[in-house]
């Protein structure tokens, strides 16, 4: 839109070059200059010379802080809504001014969890960059005190979705062009245009059987996300949490399990392998009694009956499709059938499952790549605190049924089912799947409509939420680690947002958190920073009579730890700053205060209260100090400039 308006103000200049020609030859010479530069634009070959003929070549973007309105406070939300302005379709915000917007060519957005306001107005000098580049920020004030860091993530990306109110068939339905790819609704269309190709509900398996997992959900070499399959295995502590058979290299393995092995040089693994088995019981409860595995294609590797070391007590038939009359003639045993999966599976092969855990306990199998698609989706109403169904699944995501006949389950239709979500999920990206809040989306999906190209540098969990779409999604993990990659992400010209966290104070805090045991102590201190503060304020730091000693050294001297912590914010705020393009729009945002003590303050209260008998009681300067640290927390500071 900004290029376009640039554009018609070149015709405009035009214009006033040829006064003397006909007003016919005078049109025709405007349509000319407008058709150059619309070609220019559809291109990407425009360049800031597109802009400075109608500016000026000394000009430059800059932002002009309006005053704040009384009774009015800075929130997340208008830091969005900056971002939206600048790049996308947002409004003009009242409280800020960017002055020749179309010359900003690139939007900055750096979160600094930690980070208050006392504590960067008490402390100036270990802020020096951030004074010197940014200059005077403006307050801002925060949801709750003791949010956490992914709490502002979220305010900072979640989009409210405007909707079109239409009355069809008595309905009020969503505009299409702001249709949830999550919705149920919309979903046949999203997946018809955007996945794949179906038909009727149900896959065209016949047209995939011999293309790549990739060409099966790629719609476009756009959409392409730029993770690999091998980004969306579970962790070892996931693992871990979710009652994954445990092994590590060098220690014993169980009694009857067998591990994965590395293929052999002359072999090439399959990359991806889905498996699903089926259960009945014993008496030594369930036990393996049909194992299946189906390529990436949908192809059947393997699909075999097991009979199981003890006698079947329950056929348990309405979820395992397993009947007496299939398991007659069974000789297989649970060391033939692993035998014969670790011929097909190596260690270097990804398994894809639902609720993979309970297949590799039945098989008695060690492996360590698992894609389990009950974790990689959110449950569509309860979040991501339960699991979803794969019936559940399927039929939102894939729309088709499974496990509806009286039958029983099928491993291989339940096996393909999995692969499927596995795969859409590669195809659409990390955020595809996970639970927003109602009638939300997220921020760079709001950007990719306007053909905007974001970067997101940021540890792994935020990235899973958040990248969505064709942006680059770049894993960090540590603030030196973030800093180097946003150095070199922040001079691509064909990126227009850039995000990029610092969360070494937050993790500070939350370390500090942990190691103190005696909590009096630590209230003191809190104390005489508040003591420290009110007495800077009132400038009263000289009269050493009226002035407690505890109080002028926490003035003189933050803990060592923290001061170090803070210096390296400062240092690395200033490469990202340097290694900034001119016109480039920097937003930093500084999130939350150190709202892990106040959490740990209010659960000490609310213990002294259940236990009225404990020798430690809640004292009203107790109160004092949680309700101070509360406010502080809550208190963030945004910080705007254009280099």
């Amino acid at each position: 839109m900004a290029s376009e308006k640039a554009a018609m103000a070149v015709v405009g200049a035009d214009e006033g070059r040829h006064e003397s020609s006909t007003e016919q030859s005078s049109v025709k010479c405007n349509r000319r200059a407008l058709k150059k530069k619309k070609q220019l634009l559809a291109i990407d070959n425009e360049t800031k010379n597109d802009y400075f003929d109608v500016y000026g070549a000394q000009s430059k973007a800059e932002v002009v802080l309006q005053p704040p309105a009384p009774n009015s406070r800075l929130k997340l939300k208008d830091l969005q809504g900056l971002v939206r302005w600048v790049l996308a379709d947002g409004e003009s915000p009242k409280w800020i001014f960017v002055k020749n917007m179309p010359l900003v060519t690139k939007v900055v957005m750096l979160h600094m969890p930690g980070l208050d306001a006392a504590l960067y107005m008490d402390h100036p000098g270990l802020f020096k960059s951030l004074n010197q580049c940014c200059g005077v920020p403006r307050a801002a004030v925060g949801f709750s005190p003791v949010a956490n860091p992914a709490q502002t993530v979220e305010a900072l990306f979640s989009c409210q979705k405007p909707q079109l109110k239409s009355k069809i068939l008595g309905l009020k339905r969503e505009h299409p062009y702001y249709s949830n790819s999550d919705s149920e609704e919309d979903q046949v269309k999203d997946v018809k245009s955007s996945v794949g190709e179906v038909e009727d509900g149900l896959w065209k398996r016949r047209r995939l059987e011999n293309e790549s997992c990739g060409a099966r959900f790629n719609s476009s070499s756009k959409d392409r996300t730029s993770f690999p399959a091998s980004y969306y295995t579970l962790t070892a502590r996931q693992m871990h949490e979710n009652g994954y058979p445990k092994f590590a290299l060098g220690e014993d393995i169980p009694p009857g399990f067998v591990r994965t092995l590395p293929a052999a040089a002359n072999v090439t693994p399959l990359e991806m392998i889905a498996v699903d088995c089926e259960m009945c019981y014993t008496r030594e409860g369930l036990e393996l009694t049909r194992v299946s595995m189906v390529s990436s294609q949908g192809g059947v590797i393997l699909d075999k009956l097991v009979k199981p070391v003890n006698p079947i007590t329950d056929y348990n038939t309405q979820y395992s499709g397993i009947t007496a009359a299939m398991m007659a003639d069974v000789t297989a045993t649970l060391k033939d059938v692993q035998d014969e999966i670790l011929r097909s599976v190596h260690a270097e092969t990804i398994l894809v499952g639902h609720s993979v855990e309970n297949d590799l306990i039945a098989l008695k199998i060690l492996h360590s790549l698992v894609i389990d698609t009950a974790l990689l989706y959110h449950h569509p109403t309860r979040g991501p605190m339960c699991k979803p169904a794969l019936r559940m699944l399927t039929g939102r995501y894939l729309k088709r049924k499974i496990q509806g006949d009286k039958a029983g389950h099928d491993s291989v239709e339940d096996a393909r089912a999995a692969m499927d979500l596995a795969l859409l999920k590669i195809s659409k990206g990390p955020g595809f799947g996970k639970r927003m809040k109602p009638n939300c989306e997220s921020l760079i999906e709001v950007l990719g409509r306007q053909d905007r190209r974001s970067s997101l540098i940021d540890r792994r969990p935020m990235l899973l939420q958040y990248a969505v779409g064709s942006c680059n999604a770049i894993i960090a993990n540590s603030d030196d680690e973030v800093c180097a990659k946003a150095v070199k992400e922040v001079k691509k010209t064909a990126v227009n947002f850039v995000w990029a966290q610092f969360s070494d104070l937050h993790a500070y805090y939350e370390e500090q958190a942990r190691a103190t045991q005696d909590w009096s102590a630590r209230m003191a201190e809190m104390a005489a920073m508040m003591t420290c503060s009110t007495l800077s304020k009132s400038k009263s730091l000289t009269d050493d009579r009226d002035t407690n000693p505890e109080a002028k050294a926490a003035c003189r001297l933050l803990p060592e730890g923290l001061q170090t912590v803070l210096a390296r914010l400062d240092d690395r705020f200033k490469k990202l700053y340097d290694a900034l393009e001119p016109n480039t729009l920097l937003i930093v945002a500084t999130g939350h205060g150190d709202t892990v003590s106040v959490r740990r303050l209010q659960e000490l209260k609310w213990k002294s209260f259940q236990n009225k008998e404990a020798s430690s009681k809640w004292t009203r300067s107790n109160e004092d100090v949680l309700e101070e640290f509360a406010a502080r927390a809550e208190t963030m500071l945004a910080f705007t400039c254009i280099k």
